[in-house]
Order: structure tokens, then C-alpha cells, then sequence
């Protein structure tokens, strides 16, 4: 059944024609015939559908640090994911984000409209030495020559934060392992650096997401921090996606605070065992050659 929406346009089904708006346009298309799938197809729209939910996992884990995304980021996430889990030598339905090679995640932007490096004049370094610990590095630069500052926003700050989250999809767990914050100024033409380090403990067997972003906002008379409201200006990217290996995890070779305790750990729904089921059913039913 189709309709016509508040700005005119036409959306719904008429008899085998789809109408949808594009923008300003009225979009028509013929809905395809009924098509026999092979087993082939069916199993890769299964582990598609495991990427997918994965992947909004992890968007929705991160939501509100990268805060504002452009109009694919969903799409090319989801991609990207599925690409990971395609690198694992494992058939599908036996593989997911644990098997694959992580390194499609590295420096993935959520927001292709505000580039890190058309906005930081310097590149950030991230460094994870073989026992698990962290290093973040940025700079030397000067705040106000080598950061680009929303125009029209009053008396402009910028804030450099980095997040070190740890995901296990087998479990069902994630864990926020350890975040800091970095403020700078426009008004500040003194060179500086950011240079820290995250010794906690990693757990094993997860996947960590490290994701650095930049936010810019103004003082008002109170102290208190107004956000700036151009999407052009929300800069978030994943540094590094690597995989927690004992060596990492072992507590004798680091400084190590105090291991995470159970509140610390979040529980979420794994699809991996119902979708290994599925494609069992599947190669079960699928005729014999």
C-alpha cells in the first residue's frame, strides 16, 4: 500500500512498483521477482547479518563519544566489520570478529565530514608494546596555529579524548578499560604535547577498540561548557583494533592497577551460536552432489 508523505511524494508499493523520495526527487523502481538463492548466498547474508549485529554493538557502545557521524558511517562500519571476519580462515558460521585480522578497523573514521588531519595540523602516534600497554602521543604543536576552530563559535576550546575499550562477542561482555581527556585553547600559542600512557589491566581473549576524538566548545561565565553544534567540526577516529593475547594479559611484566571488578563489564546478546545453528541447518538441507 503506498501513501503520500507531508512533501508530496509517493511512498509505498503499487502492484510490483516501489515509489520512495530521494531528496527532491520521486524515485520509482520495479520490485525484483521472487529469486532462488544458492546455499552460497544464503550463508554469506547469515554472516552479514552477524557483522551487522556486531557492528551496531559496537556503534552503540560508542555512540555517545563519537556523538555525531555522517549519513554512511552505518553502512561503511558494517562493511568494514564483515571485511574483517572474511580474512579468517574458518568457514562461515565458525568465524567472527575473533578469528580476523583487525587491521580494516585502524583508523576508520565515523565522520568522513570532519577529518582528523584537515582539522590537526600533526598525526597522533599509538603505540601497543607486546605485555599490553598503551601509548598515545601527540605532537609538539601549538594550539592556536595548528588546530582548525569552528568559525563564529565564541572564544573556541578543543578537547582531545581517547577511549580504551575492550569487546568479547563469545562472552557477551565489553568492558571500558580506561579513558583520558586533553584540553587546549585557541588562545594558547604555546607549544605543547600530549603523551599518555594506559597501564590497565587487559583482559584476555577480547578485541580492544582505542578511539580518539576531538571536541570543540566555549566557556560561558559560569565555567560551564558549551558544545559546538557544527557536525563539520565532531573528528573521531579508531587508532587501533587488536586482539588481547595472553602475553598481554599477563600481570607480572607491568605495572598494573587493580583488575576490573564485575561492574565494570556490561552483557550483551551474541548471535554467533544462533547463527552457526542456522548455517548447520542450512549445509543439512542443502541437496547432495
Amino acid at each position: 500500500m503506498a501513501s503520500r508523505d507531508k512533501n508530496g511524494k509517493i511512498r509505498g508499493k503499487i502492484d510490483n512498483i516501489v515509489y520512495r523520495g530521494y531528496k527532491d526527487k520521486q524515485i520509482m523502481q520495479i520490485s525484483p521477482k521472487r529469486v532462488k538463492q544458492t546455499l552460497s548466498s544464503k550463508l554469506s547474508a547469515l554472516e552479514f547479518g552477524l557483522a551487522a549485529r556486531q557492528a551496531k554493538f559496537m556503534r552503540d557502545v560508542f555512540h555517545n563519544v563519537y556523538e555525531e557521524c555522517d549519513g554512511n558511517m552505518v553502512r561503511r562500519f558494517t562493511a568494514t566489520v564483515a571485511a574483517c571476519i572474511r580474512t579468517a580462515e574458518n568457514e562461515i558460521g565458525e568465524r567472527d570478529l575473533h578469528d580476523a585480522d583487525l587491521g580494516q578497523l585502524k583508523g576508520f573514521s565515523f565522520n568522513e565530514k570532519a577529518p582528523f588531519e584537515k582539522l590537526v595540523a600533526v598525526s597522533p602516534k599509538l603505540d601497543v608494546a607486546a605485555n599490553g600497554s598503551i601509548r598515545f602521543q601527540l605532537g609538539p604543536f601549538v594550539p592556536g596555529d595548528n588546530i582548525v576552530y569552528p568559525p563564529n563559535f565564541f572564544r573556541p576550546n578543543g578537547s582531545f579524548s581517547i577511549f580504551v575499550v575492550a569487546f568479547n562477542f563469545r562472552k557477551g561482555n565489553v568492558q571500558i578499560v580506561d579513558c583520558a581527556g586533553f584540553d587546549v585553547a585557541e588562545t594558547d600559542h604555546a607549544p605543547t604535547e600530549i603523551d599518555w600512557q594506559c597501564n590497565k589491566l587487559l583482559p584476555e581473549g577480547y578485541i580492544v577498540l582505542v578511539v580518539l576524538c576531538l571536541r570543540y566548545f566555549s566557556l560561558n561565565w559560569l565555567g560551564q561548557r558549551t558544545q559546538t553544534t557544527n557536525n563539520d567540526f565532531y573528528p573521531s577516529i579508531i587508532l587501533d583494533a587488536f586482539h588481547v593475547t595472553p602475553e598481554m594479559a599477563a600481570s607480572g611484566a607491568r605495572d598494573l592497577l587493580q583488575p576490573p571488578s564485575a561492574d565494570d563489564f556490561s552483557s550483551f546478546g551474541d548471535t554467533r551460536e544462533r547463527i552457526s545453528h542456522r548455517v548447520l541447518r542450512l549445509k543439512t538441507k542443502a541437496p547432495k552432489r
